[in-house]
């Protein structure tokens, strides 16, 4: 049996936090916090797989904690709500907290549903994709030690420059690889 994604939603109205919690049980295995703060120290307890927060709140506002999220944890994708049409802070988001979406207050069920659903699946995709530039990362590491040990053969000759730069290459190309972070789709 599959486990359910894991989902965190912020709010500091606890009525909402309720709500929601009633609309989404069943597909999720949903976390509450009242503030960024009480947040944040979910996420460092538990894999969350989506943060969907309030941008409204006290001491943090939820672009604020998207931005925090997104170097602390970023394979957790970042959902912002609000009731509020604050455009500052919602672009805000975008460009600091690698924000997924942005939606409004009220929202449809099914339509917040099917949201999740989609943010789960890039949460998943992104940490596949971690897993596997640590691998490959891995094995470069690997291919490089070996080639310094096969720099001297046994009668103390250099041997086989061509190869030693190609894994001399291979490292430069991971080094681009890995700084290059997955990103939403255009329009998402």
């Amino acid at each position: 049996m599959k486990t359910r994604p894991s989902i965190l939603l912020v709010d500091d109205e606890p009525d909402i936090l309720h709500s929601l919690i009633g609309l989404l049980r069943r597909q999720f295995t949903v976390y509450t916090a009242q503030s960024g703060q009480e947040a944040l120290q979910i996420m460092a307890e538990h894999p969350i797989s989506v943060l969907m927060t309030d941008q409204r709140m006290p001491e943090m506002t939820g672009a604020e904690l998207a931005r925090q999220a997104y170097h602390r944890f970023p394979t957790t994708t970042r959902i912002l709500f609000t009731g509020y049409a604050d455009i500052k802070s919602v672009i805000d988001a975008i460009n600091h907290g690698g924000l997924y979406r942005y939606v409004t207050k009220p929202w449809d069920p099914d339509e917040l549903i099917e949201l999740l659903t989609e943010a789960v699946e890039v949460s998943e995709r992104e940490a596949a994709h971690q897993k596997l530039m640590q691998e490959l990362q891995r094995y470069v590491s690997m291919g490089q030690q070996i080639s310094q040990r096969l720099r001297l053969g046994p009668d103390g000759q250099e041997i086989d420059q061509d190869l030693l730069q190609a894994f001399a290459q291979s490292g430069n190309v991971l080094e681009e690889l890995t700084h290059e972070p997955c990103k939403p789709a255009a329009g998402d």
